[in-house]
């Protein structure tokens, strides 16, 4: 179940890598915190996929009726709350950083001067990428496709 969240997060990694390559043609910074905001949503519907689909979060719920939807993009939050308690696992690399990539999501988008490192940038991604296809391998030829003809790797 809630396969569109899974959907949603591989359109959130092509989007940033869209975004990431349109600043490295153009070096507009703002396209860089742009790929920033599409990598966190990325992450935060891999997360919430993950714990809807958790029978221990679930316990009592008919998940065809009803789901204990979760209001938050705090993606350290998720992890400590939801993840941890629940046995999901989550890549190192992302629980190191959670606190970095959840300031993506408004900072990106709201605070005059922000910019993202592009190092940080496509290490998100990758990490992002490499998850997604780890919970659904058959995303693996999808994202080969688009990545082709997009020019996006």
């Amino acid at each position: 179940m809630f396969e569109h969240y899974l959907t949603n997060s591989m359109v959130g990694i092509i989007n940033s890598k869209q975004a990431l390559k349109n600043y490295q043609l153009t070096k507009i910074k703002s396209l860089k915190n742009t790929s920033a905001y599409h990598i966190q949503q990325s992450y935060e519907y891999i997360i919430k996929y993950l714990i809807y689909n958790n029978a221990n979060y679930n316990k009592g719920i008919n998940k065809e009726t009803s789901i204990k939807q979760i209001f938050s993009h705090n993606l350290d939050l998720l992890i400590k709350n939801f993840c941890i308690p629940n046995g999901i696992a989550v890549p190192y690399k992302l629980v190191k950083n959670a606190k970095l990539y959840t300031s993506w999501e408004a900072e990106s988008r709201y605070r005059i001067g922000f910019s993202v490192r592009l190092d940080s940038l496509k290490k998100a991604i990758k990490t992002a990428e490499d998850w997604l296809l780890l919970i659904k391998p058959t995303y693996k030829q999808k994202l080969v496709s688009v990545n082709k003809r997009l020019k996006l790797d």
